[in-house]
């Protein structure tokens, strides 16, 4: 037997092996021999068939079980005598076996990363921070008004305005043929909202009631309806009725309508704190966000490829959902994925060379994830889910999510010891909605993108 180990990379070993025939022989003899004993041919009774005929109906078979125990046995050994520790099983990359031949095979296998963890103490950080304005409790409290507005007919002789309520009848067409779903009546229409086609709501603007009105407009590219997607639409619009929002006061009947507060002060003072928090909370996911980027800064190193390719593929099936929920259409969306396949790429090594510095620093701290804390979690995840606490344990042991569940709570634990020992520089930025016009509202946080433990 000759084998030969290739290092194709830190992390990676190519194995080349060369069984002679001889012993390939053997091997398929060894195993027509136990075929034999459990072969139920017809005209024999079970484990009595001649051999010759058991070598005619299976010899297929004997020589696949050979092979597979030969790849077994010669892999083990070329472990062994390298002194590899393997992550996982090695995996055949080509195999040639032929009667009379040598059975030559290929396996790569993959390795642990090793690597020497750079300092970790008194890093230097930045944590964006911002302070809640008035302006922008003002615009929050405006919008939970608007949400309560109520639409009151216009009776003046007037025409319709940016941030109206209108009532209109429409339909559309396309080369003079009608357009499907697009003949409709009563339909209400916000302005300023961007509810309908982009362009649509500037043509109506100066419209008065009883009015019509006809125009173009293209559907854009990425319109969900792919019949309608860049195709242009002509529209009759009538003009029904025009609407104003009427706000209700911002009075204390008004704070105890919208909150359990008794006046407008405390329910302003709730919004403020409100904001703080989750000003605060974004901020420290930024600073967290600035300690990965620099620990896998400060630490390059090969990563095993199936570690990213299973990264990299829960990265793509997560984007791709987001931009279906977001409505780009299913056929587009895999040009998109592939636009940014090498940036994911790149971020899922990151991911995966994060989780091993991570691991890294909580063995040289003693860090580790306590039963109790693991089971506080899954009890937290049973009561919001509604399940069984010890179903919910059972399926997260048999599935590796406690193992997730695990990781996450060291991860917390570590950034916490480095966070306190680092050198943080706030950096003060502007709150979001004020580098938007007619935008300043709080915005739903992202979901943080899933660690998994390496």
């Amino acid at each position: 037997m000759k084998i030969n180990v290739e290092e194709t990379s830190s992390v990676e070993r190519k194995l080349n092996v060369e069984i002679p025939w001889d012993q390939v022989k053997e091997e398929i003899d060894r195993a027509l021999v136990q075929i034999q004993k459990r072969a139920d041919l017809k005209g024999f009774r079970k484990g009595k068939a001649p051999m010759e005929m058991v070598r005619q109906v299976f010899a297929e078979d004997a020589r696949q079980e050979a092979v597979n125990n030969l790849v077994s046995v010669a892999t083990r050994k070329a472990l062994d005598e390298n002194n590899l520790d393997p992550l996982g099983n090695p995996y055949l990359t080509d195999v040639k076996s032929e009667d009379e031949e040598p059975l030559i095979f290929e396996a790569m296998v993959e390795l642990m990363p090793e690597f020497e963890l750079a300092d970790y103490e008194g890093l230097k950080l930045e944590k964006p921070v911002s302070k809640v304005t008035e302006k922008e409790v003002s615009h929050f409290i405006d919008s939970m008004r608007e949400r309560r507005a109520e639409a009151v007919p216009v009776f003046e002789d007037r025409t319709l305005k940016g941030d109206d309520v209108a009532e209109i009848d429409f339909k559309g067409s396309r080369g003079g043929e009608p357009v499907a779903g697009m003949d409709v009546s009563n339909y209400i229409v916000r302005l300023g909202r961007s509810e309908l086609l982009p362009g649509f709501e500037e043509q109506i603007v100066g419209m008065k009631p009883d009015q019509n009105r006809t125009f173009d407009l293209p559907f854009p590219e990425e319109f969900p309806n792919q019949e309608l997607a860049g195709q242009t639409v002509s529209f009759e619009v009538t003009l029904k009725q025009i609407k104003e929002l009427k706000l209700p006061d911002l009075d204390d009947e008004f704070a105890k309508s919208v909150s359990e507060h008794e006046t407008v002060k405390d329910l302003t003072d709730m919004i403020r704190q409100d904001l703080e928090k989750l000003r605060e909370e974004e901020s420290e996911k930024a600073l967290k966000g600035n300690l990965s980027a620099k620990l896998v800064e400060d630490n390059q190193f090969d990563v095993p490829p199936s570690l990213v390719d299973s990264e990299l593929r829960y990265l793509i099936q997560e984007y791709g959902e987001n931009l279906v929920r977001s409505g780009m259409p299913s056929e587009k969306v895999k040009d998109v994925i592939l636009e940014h396949e090498d940036h994911m790429k790149t971020t899922a090594a990151d991911h995966v060379r994060l989780v091993y510095v991570i691991n890294n620093i909580a063995d040289a701290e003693k860090i580790q994830a306590t039963r109790e804390q693991v089971e506080d979690l899954i009890r937290e995840a049973a009561l919001r889910t509604g399940k069984d606490f010890d179903d919910l344990q059972k399926k997260y042991t048999e599935d590796g999510t406690i193992r997730d569940v695990a990781f996450g709570i060291v991860r917390e634990e570590v950034f916490k010891l480095l966070i306190g020992k680092a050198d943080i520089k706030e950096v003060k930025v502007k709150p979001e909605g004020e580098t938007e016009s007619k935008k300043d509202k709080v915005k739903p946080k992202k979901k943080a993108a899933k660690k998994k433990k390496g």
